[in-house]
């Protein structure tokens, strides 16, 4: 597990990205990739951190994977505890272990989770609320919901929900998965899961979606909108503060299960992907838990 520049580890890591201006390294503003290489600085540690996905500002994680490489005299317990005690309380990494030298956390991984939560009613304006949720004065229809969400299932391309500029490798993406549910406190959890993620696309997906399960648009909008029509365009993107990068999918399978901490208590009669072992996932999408 060592090359010419030391042992490669990887590490499955949560954020709170109210503070940050994304992950991404940036002059002159704090960004989550800057504190991880400043406490490896720290460590003597020097070199490039690589991150799974570049989340953008105010977006959180609870499974963004990550590696560097550092010396071998390190062991992987001493290292996760040396980093967690040097890092700010708004990162935590949750495991660290060694890895093969080669190992990329972007390029190696086959697939992205995100959640996003919304918060409805007069609680979900709270201050500590708002911090991790998107309040909506409203509270949305499940099924209407869920409805307005199957089209963008499959192979489709999402230019029309992204930011403009997106990168040259193109504007598809396949999308295995995408559920809505009620979380134990009552919030609305979005899960999506595809191969790839263009700049926004889930926070534009998650806007159009809820104000036509509203009545704010017409029920086909989502539809319309993926075929291209010229009539009618997303809203602006949902609120940052609501969404979650919560796994990574590689060749051995997810590097953590679903859920956000505080958020979605798994309960204890669930498998690894998060599933009732009394209930059949409606997507019937297997997911597991990369074996340490």
């Amino acid at each position: 597990m060592h090359s010419p520049d030391g042992t490669r580890y990887r590490a499955t890591v949560h954020y709170d990205g109210s503070a940050f201006a994304g992950w991404q390294v940036q002059p002159h503003v704090r960004t989550v990739q800057g504190d991880v290489e400043a406490a490896l600085r720290r460590l003597d540690i020097s070199g490039r951190v690589h991150g799974a996905g570049r989340t953008d500002a105010g977006v959180h994680a609870a499974g963004q994977e990550l590696a560097f490489d550092a010396p071998p005299s390190w062991t992987a317990t001493e290292l996760s505890r040396a980093l967690n005690s040097l890092l700010p309380s708004d990162i935590w990494i949750e495991s660290l272990k060694e890895t093969v030298p080669d190992f990329h956390p972007r390029f190696h991984a086959t697939g992205r989770r995100y959640e996003y939560y919304l918060a409805p009613g007069p609680t979900g304006r709270a201050p500590h609320r708002r911090r991790g949720t998107s309040w909506i004065a409203k509270t949305p229809d499940l099924e209407a919901l869920r409805a307005g969400t199957r089209p963008i299932l499959g192979r489709h391309s999402f230019e029309r929900f992204a930011k403009s500029g997106q990168p040259v490798v193109g504007t598809v993406c396949t999308v295995e998965k995408a559920e809505w549910l009620r979380t134990p406190l009552g919030d609305f959890r979005f899960t999506i899961v595809a191969d790839r993620f263009l700049h926004h696309m889930v926070r534009y997906l998650v806007a159009t979606v809820v104000e036509q399960s509203a009545g704010l648009r017409p029920q086909d909008d989502i539809g319309r909108v993926m075929a291209g029509s010229e009539d009618v365009r997303p809203p602006g993107p949902a609120e940052a503060c609501g969404l979650y990068l919560t796994g990574v999918r590689y060749r051995m399978g997810w590097n953590r299960s679903p859920g956000v901490p505080g958020l979605w208590p798994i309960p204890a009669n669930t498998d690894a992907g998060g599933r009732r072992f009394t209930d059949r996932d409606p997507m019937k999408e297997e997911e597991s838990v990369e074996p340490t």
